[in-house]
């Protein structure tokens, strides 16, 4: 990918952003993004080293490019899984290849994020199951409270009846 929307030196580590040109080409193209940022240290995979860059769309779907010593994008990942560019040649035609990509792609992923089942972190309860134990305390305790006055009623039949 011919690259002029940053370089190597750009990509250090940025918990909080990726680079602001890289950002407002792909904003320039109708993505939304929600969060970005750059991995810095370097990876190496099939004697190839790369640092990646990470998009975050406002549908929850990831984006990772990785990019060479060179400055150039070698491998795009769409959700963990590469995609393959024809436009690799063209990085605007690129950005809007993948923004294409990931707009087909959003009902798929919202379908399948929607089946995944969500644990609840370690000491967090459902409420649902506090609800329920609250509710058969309520309950005992209004039990409790009926009998109570069904003996008080009772008492009071039978001492007016004498």
């Amino acid at each position: 990918m011919n690259n002029t929307l940053f370089t190597w030196e750009d990509l250090t580590d940025n918990p909080k952003t990726a680079p602001k040109k890289l950002l407002t080409a792909f904003k320039r193209a109708g993505a939304n993004i929600a969060s970005s940022w750059v991995e810095g240290n370097l990876k190496r995979e099939n004697g190839i080293s790369y640092r990646q860059i990470y998009l975050v769309f406002d549908d929850s779907q990831q984006v990772v490019l990785r990019v060479k010593q060179s400055g150039d994008v070698f491998q795009v990942k769409l959700n963990k899984k590469v995609i393959p560019l024809k436009e690799q040649d063209d990085i605007k035609r690129a950005i809007i290849e993948v923004i294409k990509i990931v707009d087909q792609n959003s009902t798929k992923f919202q379908r399948a994020q929607s089946r995944k089942k969500i644990e609840l972190p370690k000491g967090m309860k459902s409420t649902q199951k506090r609800k329920e134990i609250l509710f058969a305390e309520e309950e005992e305790m209004l039990d409790r409270a009926i009998a109570e006055k069904r003996a008080i009623l009772a008492n009071i039949d039978v001492t007016e009846a004498a």
